[in-house]
C-alpha cells in the first residue's frame, strides 16, 4: 500500500507540474510584448488617457496624453499609430511614472480590461525600471491639433527603427470609394517609419486587401501584415516600390486607421 501511494504521488506531481509547464508555454505564447521592438498601448484610468510608446532597443518610453474625449477605442486612429495592447482600469493613476503605472496593473491584474498577459505586464514593468528619467518623454495632445503638426510629434517620438533601417518604399492603393481611405493610411505607415511615395486610386474596385512585396519578407512586411491584417504574397520584381498595400472592400469599415 505504501508502495502504491508513493507512485500514486509521483504520478500526481508530474502531471500537475506537466500541467503547469504547459499552462506557462500557452500564458508565453499568447503575450504581447516584444522587446525587440517599439510597442504601443492605449491605457485609460477614471480621469486619463493616454498612448504610451515603449522602445526597447533605444531604452526610451514616449507618453501622449490625450483628451479624454477622444475615446480609447479611437487613440491609435487619431494619432495615426498601431495599438498593440491596453490596459483599462480604474485602479491605476496615470500621473504616476511607468513603471510605478505596470506594477499597479500587476497587482490589480484580475480587476483590468486587457489583452496583456501578466507576463507582459511584469515585462513591461522589467523594461520601464531601466528607462532613466530623461528618457521618459510626456507629451499633451489636444483633439483639435491639426494632422500635419501632429504627425510631425510622433514622427519624432514613435517611429519605428526597425522599419527605418529596412528603407523599403511603398505604394498605396485604395481600391474602395471612400475617400481619402488611402491617405489615411499613408499617415499610419509614415508615422511608422515607412517610406510612402505614391498613394492612388485604383480604377476598379478591388474585393480583397493585400500587401505585396518584391526579393525578401522583410521585418516591415510582417510589421504591416499584424497591424493591418492583410494577406502577404510576393511579386514579380516589376513594381516601382519594394511594397505595396492594396486596401479593398474587405477591410474598409475595419480599418485601424
Amino acid at each position: 500500500n505504501t508502495k502504491i501511494a508513493i507512485v500514486f504521488f509521483i504520478l500526481l506531481v508530474f502531471f500537475v507540474g506537466l500541467s503547469l509547464v504547459f499552462k506557462m508555454v500557452l500564458v508565453v505564447r499568447a503575450g504581447q510584448f516584444d522587446d525587440s521592438r517599439r510597442f504601443n498601448l492605449t491605457l485609460l484610468d477614471n480621469k486619463n488617457l493616454e498612448v504610451m510608446s515603449l522602445a526597447p532597443p533605444a531604452k526610451n518610453i514616449a507618453v501622449f496624453k490625450l483628451d479624454r474625449n477622444i475615446g480609447s477605442k479611437e487613440a491609435g486612429k487619431f494619432l495615426k499609430v498601431p495599438i498593440d495592447g491596453f490596459i483599462l482600469c480604474n485602479c491605476l493613476d496615470l500621473n504616476q511614472k511607468p513603471d510605478s503605472v505596470f506594477l499597479k496593473a500587476i497587482f490589480n491584474y484580475k480587476k483590468a480590461q486587457t489583452n496583456l498577459t501578466i507576463i507582459d505586464l511584469v515585462k513591461l514593468f522589467v523594461f520601464s525600471k531601466t528607462v532613466a528619467p530623461s528618457a521618459v518623454v510626456t507629451k499633451n495632445i489636444l483633439g483639435d491639433l491639426i494632422p500635419s503638426e501632429l504627425d510631425k510629434i510622433v514622427v519624432e517620438l514613435a517611429s519605428e527603427e526597425l522599419i527605418e533601417k529596412d528603407n523599403q518604399t511603398i505604394q498605396i492603393i485604395n481600391g474602395t470609394d471612400i475617400i481619402g481611405l488611402g491617405n489615411r493610411l499613408a499617415r499610419l505607415v509614415t508615422n511608422m517609419g515607412g517610406d510612402v511615395i505614391i498613394v492612388a486610386t485604383s480604377d476598379t474596385h478591388k474585393k480583397s486587401s493585400i500587401i505585396s512585396y518584391i526579393d525578401q519578407k522583410t521585418y516591415t512586411v510582417e510589421r504591416l501584415q499584424k497591424v493591418l491584417g492583410y494577406p502577404v504574397v510576393r511579386q514579380a520584381n516589376n513594381a516601382i516600390s519594394d511594397i505595396i498595400i492594396t486596401i479593398g472592400e474587405d477591410k474598409a469599415s475595419s480599418a485601424p486607421f
